[in-house]
């Protein structure tokens, strides 16, 4: 017998398929598969037609973006229950692993762009969350190119317990104090917000003596001052 994964959904009210009627669920389940990629696994690579796209169940799914020369750029997170791949496209020039262990709901590229066709609502659904990612990317190049690195290592830290809450890393959680692992190593966080390993290292000590954060083993990270790290995350102009 097959498994009911929209029945039991975790995310069924949050991922695209919301704006799919009832009628449409069966079919959904029918073309669905679940499957689990541990913490370093690649889901797809660069100009490789997967043939599959996804919704993240859970877990943090890392975007990259390598150089002729073999240098590699982390472009972007994507947390559950966001949505990974390109339909109606070819293969692209990004590649995706899992920064954390990854559960996702798996669709077959063509199976899942005829669903799309059938109902205007995920389509106009998939439009919005396409243009969130957009947003978000020209966020990001604000960072980079205005932002302090305090600025720059708040906000990556904002953006980690925001996205988390309410998932299995912030559950039960109150709602200005957040405990969570931090998807990225030290050397991968100031890879990404363009800083130094020293540099990082020494905004998080900065951050920790302030008492807005509280920093674990391993990558464990408490948000002591949520409205706090807020601030911080702002970009002050003169």
């Amino acid at each position: 017998m097959r498994r009911n994964y929209c029945r039991t959904c975790p995310i069924r009210d949050a991922s695209i398929c919301q704006a799919l009627p009832t009628s449409a669920l069966a079919e959904l389940n029918h073309m669905a598969w679940r499957r689990k990629i541990r913490s370093g696994g690649s889901i797809f690579g660069t100009g490789v037609e997967t043939g599959i796209v996804a919704n993240i169940v859970s877990g943090v799914v890392r975007l990259s973006r390598s150089l002729g020369d073999g240098r590699t750029q982390i472009v972007g997170l994507q947390f559950a229950p966001e949505f990974i791949g390109r339909p109606f496209s070819g293969s692209g020039n990004i590649s995706a692993e899992a920064a954390t262990d990854v559960e996702l709901c798996c669709f077959s590229k063509p199976q899942f762009e005829a669903l799309l066709r059938a109902h205007r609502g995920l389509q106009e659904l998939l439009v919005q969350r396409m243009l969130q990612d957009l947003d978000q990317a020209r966020e990001w190049m604000l960072l980079l190119g205005r932002k302090t690195a305090l600025e720059r290592v708040a906000t990556l830290l904002l953006l980690c317990a925001e996205k988390m809450r309410g998932s299995e890393c912030g559950e039960g959680s109150e709602i200005n104090r957040l405990t969570f692992e931090l998807p990225l190593s030290r050397t991968e966080m100031a890879e990404y917000l363009g800083l130094t390993l020293e540099t990082v290292s020494r905004m998080l000590r900065s951050l920790a003596q302030s008492g807005i954060i509280s920093i674990h083993r391993g990558r464990g990270i408490t948000i002591n001052d949520l409205q706090e790290l807020r601030r911080h995350a702002e970009l002050v102009t003169a």
